[in-house]
């Protein structure tokens, strides 16, 4: 499920229970983002694979694939490795939190949640993934100029150097 069309970013929702995502969505959606929906850790790795979000909102307790689970996949794909994970949950366990750090998230919100404290959240998770993508997107082109650069420098001394050492060498005629 798709919705939102001012784009301040894409956030992945997952979660089993139908409430959540549709409170979750709405939420989002009016401050917003695009959000992408799913109700197990299948579909949403298959979301994700698809086209990469700025950030997921994870449900950490779910039937087949919990969140624990597709954490751990998603850190095995090059190209979500990256992506930021923030756990919605109602756990309240100090282990089990901890546990979510060790997996890889950047963060949790306790269900139930403050919408004030989720968007602000959101906002904070986004901003620093999109503001990631620009720098190592600027890096980048930087060093591709670099490199042209330093091609077309290179090519000119090249033709210098070789002169100057065929006069060094006598390999000319006096004329």
């Amino acid at each position: 499920m798709r919705s939102g069309q001012n784009n301040l970013g894409r956030v992945l929702v997952v979660d089993d229970q139908p409430a959540n995502l549709r409170v979750v969505s709405a939420l989002l959606s009016r401050h917003g983002y695009e959000v992408i929906t799913a109700d197990s850790g299948e579909e949403a790795l298959a979301l994700a694979s698809e086209q990469a979000p700025d950030l997921m909102l994870l449900d950490m307790i779910m039937p087949g694939m919990d969140g624990f689970a597709l954490l751990e996949q998603i850190k095995q794909r090059p190209e979500l490795l990256r992506l930021p994970v923030v756990f919605l949950t109602a756990a309240h366990d100090r282990e089990l939190l901890l546990r979510a750090f060790d997996a890889g998230a950047v963060d949790y919100v306790t269900k139930p949640f403050m919408p004030e404290e989720l968007l602000a959240r959101v906002n904070a998770h986004v901003g620093l993934k999109q503001t990631r993508d620009r720098l190592e997107r600027v890096a980048r082109e930087r060093q591709e100029l670099v490199n042209l650069v330093a091609h077309d420098l290179k090519n000119p001394l090249t033709s210098v150097l070789f002169a100057s050492d065929i006069l060094v060498s006598n390999g000319t005629r006096p004329e």
